[in-house]
């Protein structure tokens, strides 16, 4: 697993993702992109011969970032709609923004496929071990819903604040 180091500018975006922050739209989406950009410097690819796959919906912005980091090619997959079909670039970067149980990602985890994720859950991680390129880890684990605190078991989801829909 490799993790982003947390710099000053770094721990600023992350702030702004954090479920608690209370910022959702378009600030959120950019501080998710700029993220990704960064991220994309530690990927282990060629960029002319990879895909980067946003994760629909939560995954785009995050996705974005990366893809134009590297200057690669991009697709975007909903799980709940679409079959997954390997791009036939020698390189794949599957991209979502949160990873809680890392559940939707498994199905479609090849031997030779990356994960890069904006959050992933401490439990999680092991599902990826080495091709997992996060920005943070994080211990909390909630069920996003359409709600502006975290409570309990949930909090608000991060797709909804990305599109600012809470």
């Amino acid at each position: 697993m490799f993790e982003l180091e947390h710099t000053e500018q770094v721990k600023r975006l992350i702030d702004i993702t954090k479920s608690n922050s209370g910022i959702s739209g378009p600030e959120l989406a950019k501080a998710h992109i700029e993220l990704g950009r960064r991220l994309s410097a530690y990927l282990p690819v060629e960029p002319m011969d990879t895909t980067v796959i946003a994760m629909m919906r939560g995954g785009i912005f995050f996705a974005q970032g990366i893809y134009f980091g590297l200057g690669c090619k991009f697709q975007l997959f909903d799980p709940k709609k679409d079959q997954y079909i390997r791009p036939q670039t020698k390189y794949v970067v599957v991209a979502d923004s949160v990873i809680n149980t890392g559940s939707t990602i498994k199905p479609i985890l090849e031997p030779d496929t990356l994960i890069a994720s904006c959050v992933i859950n401490e439990k999680a991680v092991p599902l990826f071990q080495d091709q997992l390129y996060t920005v943070r880890v994080s211990k909390n684990f909630f069920v996003g819903s359409n709600i502006k605190k975290q409570e309990g078991g949930k909090g608000p989801d991060t797709t909804m604040r990305l599109f600012n829909i809470i």
